[in-house]
């Protein structure tokens, strides 16, 4: 059986007034860290990081607009516009008609 950690930070922010467990910060947290880290594993892409979740992509979208996280925050290279960048011409489409 696998054994959870959390992160002091993590903790510190889900303890509420008295010290108690805010569940719905933890799991705000805790969605956040899991969608960001499929995002930065796909370059910000966000099909891919839906499969990896076992979501929809159109869940994701509505679950990254609840949380602020922007997708083009993940693109390589720096933040882009996610509608520039999916629109820019791919380099590898001028060498297959070439």
């Amino acid at each position: 059986m696998a054994t959870l950690t959390m992160s002091e930070e993590f903790g510190a922010m889900a303890t509420g007034p008295e010290g108690r467990i805010d569940l719905k910060s933890r799991l705000l947290a805790y969605e956040r860290d899991l969608i960001t880290a499929a995002l930065a594993a796909t370059g910000g892409n966000q099909r891919r990081a839906a499969r990896q979740l076992g979501i929809l992509p159109t869940t994701l979208h509505e679950k990254m607009k609840r949380l602020g996280l922007r997708a083009d925050a993940f693109i390589p290279g720096g933040s882009h516009d996610a509608l520039s960048a999916a629109a820019a011409p791919d380099p590898a489409d001028d060498a297959l008609h070439s």
